[in-house]
């Protein structure tokens, strides 16, 4: 087989579209004309030997091609970003690193942890952004960030990852409620109630294990409802519309209307700091890992 000779900036064009699956959306990101673009996909996909893109006058989508094609495109795009960064803190002694974490993440010990490392490292500036859970672990693969601090990652090859924090499960219920008399709940006790849990769209894999462990028998024991945040989600609880199942650390947020209980023989919820083996930056993500 022949050598492909890619363009960097085609790559990025590729990727960009593919976040976008709209032209004139991703011509506009790239500050190039739509038509310039079509041609430099066209371009693209005659080297590579196949389509990339289904496309017809009203929407853009991967082929099965195309979808395995943008795994490779973002991490030579995200490789030739390390090498230009890594230039960058040799010569400069500075730079940005950006960390990526879901809600819960915030309130757990990172921000300290983000704080003990801009003091340790004060010609880095450091950058936190929530974002979701299925946006996270992607976006430390392509390099748009440099670590994540997300709940139960899928596994990959490219990832190192630690275990930073473990809690236990606490139930969350307005003052008023019949359980709020106990003081420890058992697995039991929430049968037939309707449980808060975190929004299966945002968080489907924490999403799935708060319902494997609810209900492991598969009996819809429970009714469920998504909150795509946790002050949401104990809000509804203030509100009467149901029970929040919650690590621990969380009961901070909101602790003047409602009763917390602790859930007995619940699993721990473990949050997991992640980034590439590979990155540049990888001796700063041990660190802030290193809780």
């Amino acid at each position: 087989m022949a050598a492909m000779n890619f363009d960097l900036l085609v790559l990025r064009a590729f990727v960009c579209l593919a976040g976008e699956l709209n032209f004139a959306r991703a011509a506009t990101r790239l500050h190039v004309s739509a038509p310039r673009l079509t041609r430099m996909i066209q371009g693209l996909e005659a080297e590579v030997g196949t389509q990339l893109l289904a496309r017809n006058t009203h929407r853009v989508a991967l082929t099965e091609q195309g979808a395995e094609f943008l795994r490779s495109a973002r991490r030579i795009v995200a490789e030739a970003d390390w090498v230009g960064r890594r230039l960058n803190l040799r010569t400069e002694e500075g730079g940005t690193f950006t960390v990526g974490c879901v809600s819960g993440a915030l309130y757990d010990a990172l921000p300290a942890r983000v704080r003990a490392a801009r003091l340790e490292l004060p010609n880095l500036q450091f950058r936190l952004v929530e974002m979701t859970e299925t946006a996270l672990a992607q976006q430390v693969l392509d390099g748009t960030v440099d670590m994540g601090f997300t709940y139960f990652p899928m596994p990959d090859d490219e990832l190192a990852s630690r275990v930073v924090s473990r809690n236990a499960q606490w139930v969350a219920m307005e003052k008023q409620h019949p359980l709020a008399v106990r003081a420890t709940l058992a697995l039991g006790d929430l049968a037939g109630e309707v449980l808060i849990l975190p929004d299966e769209s945002r968080s489907p894999r924490l999403h799935r294990w708060y319902r494997a462990f609810l209900d492991p028998k598969g009996r819809r024991d429970f009714a469920y409802v998504n909150a795509n945040q946790i002050s949401v989600a104990l809000g509804l609880c203030a509100a009467g519309e149901g029970l929040c199942v919650f690590p621990e650390h969380l009961r901070r947020l909101r602790a003047d209307d409602l009763h917390f209980a602790p859930l007995a023989r619940a699993p721990r919820t473990e949050l997991t700091a992640i980034w590439r083996h590979d990155s540049p930056l990888r001796q700063v993500a041990q660190f802030l890992a290193r809780w």
